[in-house]
């Protein structure tokens, strides 16, 4: 017993040993590998600011160039044609326990916020996805947390758009695959409950100016669209959004499948239509961008 007693103390011994010769080394390799993650983008930026578009390629994984090229060349034609220096702020870079890498930065002199994940291939960092969107947790909270973050308003009300599009596009997918595309679009016209919602919400307007208001109200603090209510009578209305956030979605957001911009319209209008006939009214949508107008009017009776 003694015996075995010695041969696990020496091997506790050794595994201690171990750790305290390894530890150090395994420190400075995290941080000789954060730094190459850092040089990689170093390499972007000052590649963009030469123009060098022969760079971009050698900088993306295989599976990522498609996306990625354009996304460089696109700075790179910018900066370089005016002859600017290119704002990069590299913030947090981790190399993480599966192999990846990923790096907060700060681009353009709006500041505006890229995740890079970077991967090893054939020797060297290589981007692999880029993502706009970042809680700002960089450790495990200390425990036990009953909150670790507070979003402000806007980013929450992008979310919620966000989560619903993607899930909108895929439900019209398959409906469209089981049943074709009318019967999809179909499916989303919810005029009836739309109609009993603004009459219990607001029951102390009517007609055309009850249906703006209602739904001015509805896209502001679901989605966090911008609009403005030009007029607001029983018989005649007009919003207009400025954005639209599910045409900002649209436009920004990525995620699969997703419908073609003309198809997004087509199912929009289609809800719309449904929802002012079921209010007793007629209605026109019009887009620019991601700008939308409706104008309403009493139908006749």
């Amino acid at each position: 017993m003694k015996k075995r007693i010695g041969r696990i103390g020496f091997q506790i011994s050794l595994v201690v040993l171990a750790t305290s010769l390894l530890g150090p080394g395994l420190a400075a390799l995290a941080q000789t590998q954060e730094d190459e993650v850092r040089q990689t983008i170093v390499r972007f930026q000052k590649g963009v600011e030469a123009g060098d578009k022969a760079l971009g390629p050698l900088l993306a994984s295989k599976d990522f160039a498609a996306s990625f090229v354009p996304f460089y060349d696109s700075f790179a034609d910018l900066y370089s044609r005016h002859h600017m220096a290119f704002p990069v702020e590299i913030g947090h870079v981790k190399v993480l326990k599966d192999g990846r890498a990923k790096v907060e930065t700060l681009l353009n002199p709006g500041k505006n916020l890229f995740v890079f994940t970077l991967v090893r291939e054939e020797g060297s960092w290589k981007v692999a996805h880029l993502e706009g969107i970042l809680f700002p947790v960089f450790d495990v909270p200390a425990l036990p947390a009953s909150s670790v973050l507070e979003l402000p308003l806007d980013k929450v009300r992008w979310m919620r758009a966000e989560y619903e599009m993607a899930f909108n596009n895929r439900v019209f997918y398959r409906l469209k695959e089981a049943l074709g595309e009318e019967q999809a679009r179909r499916f989303f016209e919810d005029g009836v409950g739309f109609r009993a919602a603004v009459d219990a919400w607001l029951p102390f307007l009517e007609g055309a100016a009850q249906f703006a208001v209602f739904y001015g109200i509805l896209e502001e603090n679901y989605y966090g669209s911008k609009y403005v209510i030009t007029r607001a009578t029983d018989d005649e209305a007009e919003i207009r959004f400025a954005p639209l956030q599910m045409l900002e979605v649209m436009r920004i957001a990525v995620f699969w499948p997703k419908m073609s911009l003309q198809d997004f319209q087509a199912l929009y209008t289609a809800i719309m239509k449904s929802r002012a006939s079921a209010c007793g009214l007629e209605i026109q949508v019009a887009f620019n961008g991601t700008e939308c107008t409706l104008t309403l009017k009493r139908l006749k009776d």
